[in-house]
């Protein structure tokens, strides 16, 4: 494949990704159709295709692109050297906060399809997250900044948080809540608390 040819197929499903974003936001996944996303475009109805199986394919590709930024900005915010635990708790939640109020557009699409969110399996909608956050918390350990005695259930704590924190951002969608430090404070006090009592 040439470059030109590459560049133009990512180009494409830039496109049918953008239009899939403003459709989901406005329609739901269990209305709009794959239709619907090309017609946002300047694309050939048949194109949606050579990119995805359907519309179900679209919508979680959307997701796990959105759900990747939103982990790479929190962790981001974790790893800073020179801080408290407290601080690198609440600036993670903080980001992946912001993002959701940030973009109205996103924010609607998780208000309007938490359902199919939901049905789309955790086990898998958190894996990357989970295994990001037990990295990260293993290495708190080995600063002391963590107990040695939580290790063993670092695994059940990052579900935890990263389930949670995506069912709080929904919430915050669902309900127009846009407190972003209101928030923020508020899990990470429920957090510490919660590793104080497994420590």
């Amino acid at each position: 494949m040439t470059a030109r040819r590459a560049q133009k197929k990512q180009e494409n499903r830039e496109k049918l990704v953008s239009a899939a974003r403003k459709v989901f936001a406005e329609k739901g996944l269990a209305t709009a159709t794959a239709r619907d996303i090309v017609r946002e475009t300047d694309l050939a109805s048949g194109t949606f295709y050579n990119y995805f199986d359907d519309k179900e394919d679209a919508f979680r590709a959307l997701f796990d692109e959105w759900t990747e930024e939103a982990r790479a900005a929190a962790r981001e915010k974790r790893l800073q050297p020179g801080i408290s635990l407290e601080q690198r708790i609440y600036d993670s939640y903080h980001s992946y906060f912001e993002l959701v109020v940030a973009d109205p557009e996103m924010f609607e699409l998780l208000r309007r399809n938490a359902d199919a969110i939901a049905m789309m399996g955790s086990e898998d909608l958190f894996a990357a997250a989970v295994r990001e956050l037990v990295e990260d918390m293993g290495q708190w350990v080995e600063e002391e900044q963590l107990p040695a005695e939580i290790e063993p259930w670092l695994p059940h704590i990052a579900r935890s948080l990263a389930g949670g924190a995506f069912q709080i951002a929904a919430h915050m969608a669902d309900e127009g809540a846009s407190d972003v430090d209101a928030t923020a404070r508020f899990c990470t006090r429920l957090m510490l608390d919660g590793l104080r009592g497994v420590g």
